[in-house]
């Protein structure tokens, strides 16, 4: 049976390197999926490299208040937010306000062909019209499937709020798909899951 990653967690934390490359080989195909849609191709590896320097810099600081995997996952998303912020600074703007501001918005669009099929071509689209807030717990929640409770513990946010931030979420993701087929809730839900998985 596979070990947990708490486990490897603290074998690696103890000196066992091999625990250390465990982990890393099963979240860096999640990791990089959750920057695929939100940078240029050319600065995936970088970020995927500065949050798994954070990570290796933090396993002695995680707690176990949460999963391991919300631990990675905040950490990428605060790794994400640091770069969108930079990127404002580089272009001579003010820092973006990323509750507002889309991936399009900011000029950071993926370099990487994601899926041939028109429906998820639209729902890419429709995910990079949106506030990074919004997309990012989307992406989260369906294609990495976490809980309510981790993705407070990621957005650093009460669990009784996800709920709305999730609505909220799926509303600006229903608008920004109006006037295309994909219109019922139940069919954008199946296609963004089949767009994360091809990812």
């Amino acid at each position: 049976m596979d070990e947990s990653d708490e486990e490897l967690l603290e074998a690696w934390r103890a000196g066992d390197r091999k625990a250390g490359t465990v982990l890393f080989r099963r979240f860096f195909p999640q990791c990089r999926r959750f920057f695929v849609n939100k940078v240029p191709e050319r600065d995936v590896e970088d970020l995927l490299q500065r949050t798994f320097t954070a990570m290796v810099e933090g396993r002695n600081r995680f707690r176990g208040d949460a999963s391991f995997r919300t631990f990675v996952f905040a950490i990428a998303r605060r790794t994400l937010l640091r770069y969108l912020r930079d990127l404002g600074r580089r272009g001579n703007r003010e820092a973006p306000d990323l509750n507002v501001s889309s991936i399009a918005m900011l000029g950071a669009t993926p370099g990487t062909v994601l899926a041939l099929r028109q429906d998820q071509e639209q729902v890419r689209r429709a995910l990079q019209q949106i506030p990074v807030h919004h997309q990012t717990i989307l992406e989260l929640s369906y294609w990495e499937g976490l809980d309510n409770a981790e993705l407070a513990a990621v957005f650093e946010i009460e669990p009784t709020t996800v709920r709305t931030r999730l609505f909220r979420a799926r509303k600006a993701l229903a608008k920004a798909l109006e006037g295309t087929a994909l219109v019922e809730d139940e069919l954008v839900e199946r296609v963004v899951r089949d767009l994360g998985a091809s990812l």
